[in-house]
């Protein structure tokens, strides 16, 4: 006789809104990975947005998108830039908040009582979860941290000390939370790749589509950067150091993806180039464009810094994807980057918000053919054996176990 699947309860501010859109898709990856190759069962509480269906199943998981606007039009505290710039950049995004994590509560309570545990992602939707749980048979409460804000805070202290257990999405994250004082049973979890979109064969240049578009010559080198265009990913730096790549990698061609309040900026300094002719903004693509712009493609450069609010990237999803598919890497040393990179065998770590270190390190990549060719070896095993969702979500599900166990 079978055991009952586990009922888990994912409460998250993001998740995409359609299969295959440009929403960071971490959430939904583990979501449908542990409901593909474990007993689970998974809901998902999730904010709506204008356009979205408000329940659903896709791959396998329920969805409850929850509305906290009367026009659906108006919201605009979650997707887009994301939470942190979207309060800062929209009046009505801070006037919609209180209805936001009220809307949120209430699903949660409708929902709490059909499941054996409760998986939050992001503090404060572990927050709500918490409050909602206090008027039901209290669930055990599992919360992924996939970043924090720069400063402590007595909310995340205590929400942290009252989860059963905190997964945080890298070293980096972890150690910042044990600067800020921050106790709780917690282990390091990394975000993965679908191996099934991003571990791919060698490029055909038959599919070159992106190149068509771009007007890229098959034969051409492609170096691409992919981010939300926010300060904190650092493409301005890119930014700066593009004419001098161009000039010395004549018939290579720079690709920024993404969008975001920051690519004006971006584009300013792009068109100041010489080689202005061969940068490309894509603009934001589905997930399966990304991923052939990858194939397409032959370096990745991910330039984060630390931004003027102090904050960095707590780990960097896209330089995993592009690992898996195959390219070296090019990564600021700083946030969780450079635990995605094993230096000068998977790719090459830099000093943040600093041209020149990007153009150095792109020299000696691309001058060194049997280096290139190692590396883009590595890339794949590497990202294989630390990051492929498969493996990462047995590790979620031995979690949920041990919680279970643990409660009983």
């Amino acid at each position: 006789m079978s055991l009952r699947p586990l009922r888990v309860l994912f409460v998250t501010t993001t998740y995409p809104l359609k299969k295959g859109d440009n929403i960071p898709g971490f959430v939904a990856d583990l979501a449908r990975t542990l409901v593909a190759n474990h007993p689970v069962q998974i809901k998902v509480i999730a904010p709506h947005h204008a356009g979205a269906t408000l329940n659903e199943t896709v791959d396998g998981v329920s969805i409850e998108r929850f509305q906290y606007a009367a026009n659906p039009d108006e919201q605009c505290v979650a997707y887009g830039s994301g939470i942190p710039d979207n309060l800062r950049i929209h009046p009505h995004a801070r006037k919609q908040l209180p209805r936001f994590l009220w809307a949120m509560g209430r699903a949660v309570r409708r929902n709490i009582g059909e499941y054996d545990l409760i998986h939050a992602h992001w503090i404060e939707p572990a927050f709500v979860a918490m409050l909602a749980n206090v008027f039901r048979k209290k669930k055990p409460i599992i919360t992924s941290v996939h970043s924090l804000k720069p400063k402590s805070s007595l909310l995340h202290a205590r929400t942290l000390a009252k989860s059963d257990r905190v997964l945080f999405n890298s070293q980096f994250t972890k150690s910042q939370a044990t600067a800020f004082g921050y106790r709780c049973k917690s282990e390091v979890v990394y975000q993965g790749f679908d191996p099934n979109v991003f571990f791919s064969p060698a490029r055909d240049v038959a599919e070159n589509r992106f190149r068509a578009v771009l007007k890229i010559p098959d034969d051409g080198k492609v170096i691409v950067s992919l981010a939300r265009m926010i300060e904190v990913k650092g493409l301005h730096v890119l930014a700066a150091a593009a004419d001098e790549i161009l000039t010395t990698h004549i018939g290579t061609h720079l690709v920024f993806a993404g969008d975001g309040p920051d690519r004006p900026r971006i584009e300013r300094i792009a068109k100041a180039s010489a080689h202005a002719n061969r940068i490309h903004f894509t603009g934001a693509l589905p997930r399966h464009d990304v991923a052939r712009l990858l194939r397409e493609s032959d370096l990745f450069i991910n330039p984060g810094i630390i931004d003027s609010t102090g904050r960095a990237e707590g780990f960097g999803i896209t330089t995993i994807e592009a690992l898996a598919t195959g390219l070296p890497v090019i990564g600021s040393n700083v946030g969780g980057i450079p635990e995605t990179i094993a230096d000068g065998i998977n790719g090459l770590i830099i000093e943040p918000n600093d041209p020149a270190s990007i153009v150095a390190a792109v020299n000696r990549i691309l001058t060194n053919p049997e280096l290139y060719q190692s590396m883009s070896v590595e890339a794949r095993r590497l990202a294989v054996e630390k990051f492929a969702w498969p493996n990462l979500a047995s590790r979620v599900y031995s979690i949920y176990q041990q919680v279970e166990s643990e409660r009983s």
